[in-house]
C-alpha cells in the first residue's frame, strides 16, 4: 500500500499533471463557492429574516409565506406594485413562450444556411456567431438606441409600412416585452445555431444521397431526414432555452431598469430577486423566490424533458 502510495506522489511531481490539477482546483472551487455553497446558503438564509447587519432571526416558513400571498394576491388582481413576484413570474412566462420557439426555430434555419457549401460559407457563420459574443450590455444599450421613437426601427417601418407611426416601444408597456424579446432572440440564436451546425454535419451523407436517388428534394430531405435526425439536439436546445430565458436579468434590467419599465412591463423574477436582496433588503425573502424560480425551472425543464425527450430521441 504505502509504494502504491509512493508511486503515486512521484506522478503527482510531473509538470503537467501539477499544472492539470491545478486548472481543475480553480474551476472545482469556483464552482463550489459561488455555485454549491451559493444555493445551499440561500436555502439555509430563506428561513432567516436577516438586514446584513444585525443577528440572523429564525422565521420559519414566513419568507415562503410571503412569496405565497404574493402569487395568490396577483391572481386576484391586485396591482402589480403590490405583487411583485407575480408580476415578474406572469412576465417571464410570456417571454419564454415568446423567445424559446423563435430562436430554435431561427437557430435551425441559419444552420441549415451555414451547412450549405456555398462561397463565404465561412463569413455566414462568424456572422451569425458573432451576436453570442457580443456582450449583453453593449447589445442592449445599440437596441435601445434602434428601438427609440425617432431610431431607425421606426423609420424603416415608417418607409416600409404605408401609414405607419412610430412607436416608442421601450416607454411603451404594450411593447416592451416584445423588445426585449427581440434582442434575447437576436443575441442567442446564433450561440445555438453552432449547435444544430455541429449535429447537421454529424449526419451521413448516404441518407441524403440516397434520397436524392429516390427523388426527394431539399424541402422533403429537410423535414424527413434532416429535423427527425436533429430531435435529441432541439431537446437540448429548447431545454437550455428554458433555463436561460426564465432567469432572464441582464436585458432587463438595461432595457427597463430596475422597476421593470412602465407598467412593470419588462420587470422579471431575477429583477424581483436582486431588488428583495439589495433594494428592500430582504435577504431571506430574496432566497426564498429564489428557491421558486429553481422549482420553476427544474419542473418546467423536466415536464419537457419528460413529455418530449424521449420522443425526440
Amino acid at each position: 500500500m504505502f509504494s502504491s502510495f509512493s508511486s503515486f506522489y512521484e506522478k503527482a511531481r510531473n509538470k503537467e499533471i501539477v499544472a492539470g490539477l491545478t486548472l481543475i482546483s480553480i474551476a472545482v472551487v469556483l464552482n463550489l463557492v459561488f455555485g454549491y455553497f451559493a444555493m445551499f446558503f440561500a436555502f439555509y438564509l430563506s428561513f432567516f429574516k436577516w438586514d446584513y447587519i444585525g443577528e440572523m432571526q429564525f422565521v420559519g416558513l414566513q419568507n415562503f409565506e410571503i412569496v405565497i400571498r404574493d402569487l395568490i394576491r396577483g391572481l386576484h388582481g391586485a396591482p402589480y406594485l403590490l405583487v411583485p413576484f407575480y408580476t415578474g413570474l406572469k412576465n417571464i412566462l410570456l417571454y419564454t413562450l415568446i423567445v424559446v420557439p423563435i430562436q430554435t426555430f431561427l437557430a435551425i434555419v441559419l444552420a441549415s444556411f451555414a451547412n450549405q457549401k456555398i462561397r463565404g460559407q465561412q463569413f455566414f457563420k462568424v456572422s451569425y456567431f458573432l451576436p453570442a459574443t457580443t456582450s449583453s450590455v453593449i447589445v442592449a444599450l445599440i437596441f435601445i438606441w434602434l428601438f427609440m421613437k425617432n431610431g431607425y426601427i421606426n423609420y424603416v417601418l415608417v418607409h416600409v409600412i404605408p401609414g405607419f407611426e412610430p412607436v416608442d416601444w421601450i416607454n411603451n408597456k404594450d411593447y416592451l416585452l416584445f423588445a426585449i424579446a427581440t434582442v434575447a432572440i437576436w443575441g442567442t440564436s446564433g450561440h445555438f445555431m453552432v449547435s444544430f451546425l455541429a449535429a447537421m454535419q454529424a449526419i451521413p451523407r448516404e441518407i441524403y444521397e440516397a434520397a436524392m436517388l429516390d427523388g426527394a428534394g431539399p424541402i422533403r430531405r429537410f423535414f424527413f431526414i434532416t429535423i427527425p435526425m436533429l430531435r435529441p439536439m432541439i431537446t437540448y436546445v429548447v431545454v437550455m432555452g428554458l433555463i436561460g430565458a426564465l432567469q432572464m436579468f441582464d436585458l432587463a434590467w438595461i432595457m427597463a431598469g430596475a422597476n421593470g419599465g412602465p407598467g412593470g412591463a419588462g420587470y422579471t423574477v431575477a429583477l424581483d430577486i436582486y431588488n428583495e436582496a439589495f433594494t428592500r433588503i430582504r435577504p431571506g425573502v430574496a432566497a426564498a423566490k429564489s428557491w421558486f424560480l429553481f422549482a420553476i425551472i427544474f419542473t418546467t425543464t423536466y415536464l419537457f424533458q419528460k413529455k418530449y425527450g424521449r420522443a425526440m430521441r
